[in-house]
């Protein structure tokens, strides 16, 4: 009997030791290491995603405040995938409050990075961010984790506006 792989499980398949790199780059980073980082690797239906959270930041079932991306064919075949800073959970906590204060503060860092095609949203309760990578197969780990240290930096708003909501 002959089983056919998904073109999205074919893709987690192939695609899955290129996360992995970005997740051993990651790891290989003290901003990482000693932030109470955690990383996650899935697969759904339209390939490979990956979440990079902070541990008090509700993403336990992969639904919290979270850096995410996703890798398709589409991604793969254009060499370029978005970063996006995802703010969900609505009912864990106080997502508009959470936003009033962190909101400026996270645009203001954001827009000193001077990345061409990111997206910073002011109104949207769960998409913060999202920011265009430019990949190529040899540089992916590093590329991608660069631009994930890069997103670190809104660390420090979100844990404070997560503070101040308790």
């Amino acid at each position: 009997m002959s089983t056919e792989i998904s073109p999205s499980w074919q893709l987690f398949i192939e695609q899955q030791p290129q996360c992995m790199k970005v997740l051993r780059q990651l790891s290989a980073s003290d901003w990482y290491t000693a932030g109470g980082w955690a990383s996650f690797i899935g697969q759904y239906h339209a390939g490979i995603y990956m979440q990079v959270a902070k541990g008090n930041w509700y993403n336990y079932g992969l639904d919290g405040i979270h850096f995410e991306f996703g890798l398709t064919e589409e991604n793969l075949a254009a060499k370029t995938l978005s970063i996006d800073l995802h703010v969900g959970h609505r009912n864990l906590f106080d997502r508009e409050r959470f936003n009033a204060l962190t909101v400026e503060r996270m645009e203001a860092i954001a827009s000193a990075w001077n990345v061409e095609g990111l997206r910073f949203s002011r109104t949207n309760l769960s998409e913060r961010l999202s920011m265009p990578v430019r990949f190529t197969k040899s540089g992916f780990g590093k590329q991608l984790a660069a631009a994930l240290t890069q997103m670190s930096e809104l660390a420090p708003v979100i844990d404070d506006g997560l503070a101040q909501l308790r």
